[in-house]
């Protein structure tokens, strides 16, 4: 059978992928509660601004080099299988704070002078880790990929990107100072950046359907991520730059969240953006008998995730 004419091929190459699975994506927004409040609306918006930006990402940087538009819809799979993405909240924001960061930190490839998108992207870095801890250690990786991956990092870039990771801080005590609740900047930092001791008993003790959406994330994933590393010379250098960042990136989220399973709906909120790309290098650059019966698999388990996440929530105990 010819490749462009297997099923997979033809969800990842077809122009109405995206519409269908923005249309399914919303339907499940108001689905399971037959209404929309204000928060899930909100919501809804920012997972949509989220999928503006990867559909961005990948139309200026090219990382997929056909035409689909698969990374968009591997978010939109994710966000709306996904119950606690749906309201406004820390899992969003920080989501939709990482794929903006991710996007101006690749326009840096190669710029003699890339300071303005160094600061605008270690800010967004910031504001998403007032919302989930595990993104400010990102800024130190941040520099190692300006230096080793993208070829921009520059003195200017360093302090360009200390000033944007802090300017968040600032603005913050500085509403704190002037609203005279500074002993909440203590309980902040007390609460949001003490990590737990690492256990493998609050693994084991996680709900049915966060470890069955932690196991299709990890599955697909670590799929996506095996094909890129085997077929990486088939891309352009910049091409596998940016994929190396994120692989990386979803490596690291991956050990962070056995670690500190506390930390799931913000840590597999972050996963999910880091791990889209590889996932949709897979699916609409394959297709042989295998990927595309990997593919039905992965779509039953998608349905199964969303099952467990909106519809059981007994199970989520």
């Amino acid at each position: 059978m010819a490749r462009n004419n297997r099923f997979q091929n033809k969800i990842a190459e077809s122009v109405g992928t995206l519409p269908v699975c923005a249309v399914i994506a919303t339907i499940l927004w108001w689905w399971p509660q037959q209404a929309f409040a204000v928060s899930n609306i909100l919501g809804w918006v920012l997972c949509g601004f989220t999928a503006f930006v990867f559909m961005e990402t990948n139309s200026i940087q090219h990382i997929i080099r056909i035409s689909t538009r698969m990374m968009t819809c591997v978010w939109l799979a994710f966000s709306a299988g996904m119950a606690f993405l749906h309201p406004l909240g820390a899992p969003s924001v920080s989501a939709s704070c990482l794929a903006l960061s991710y996007y101006m930190l690749f326009r840096c490839y190669q710029l003699y002078d890339p300071t303005a998108w160094v600061f605008h992207s270690f800010l967004f870095l910031g504001i998403g880790s007032l919302f989930s801890p595990i993104m400010l250690p990102m800024g130190i990786l941040y520099f190692f990929y300006l230096a080793g991956f993208l070829r921009s990092l520059t003195w200017r870039g360093v302090w360009a990107g200390i000033l944007g990771m802090g300017t968040p801080y600032w603005c913050w005590a500085v509403w704190c100072f002037a609203t005279d609740t500074t002993d909440s900047i203590l309980a902040f930092a007390a609460s949001h950046f003490v990590w737990e001791p690492v256990s493998w008993q609050a693994i084991t003790e996680m709900s049915l359907s966060n470890l069955v959406t932690m196991g299709v994330v990890f599955l697909l994933g670590l799929v996506g991520l095996n094909h890129y590393l085997h077929n990486k010379y088939n891309d352009k250098i910049r091409v596998r730059m940016i994929l190396y960042i994120y692989t990386i990136q979803t490596v690291l989220l991956m050990v962070c969240l056995l670690l500190q399973p506390s930390h799931f709906p913000t840590t597999m909120a972050l996963l999910a953006v880091s791990a889209c790309p590889l996932i949709a290098h897979y699916f609409s650059l394959t297709g042989s008998w295998l990927s595309n019966a990997f593919f039905m698999l992965a779509l039953l388990l998608c349905g199964v995730m969303t099952y467990l996440n909106l519809w059981m929530p007994s199970l989520n105990i």
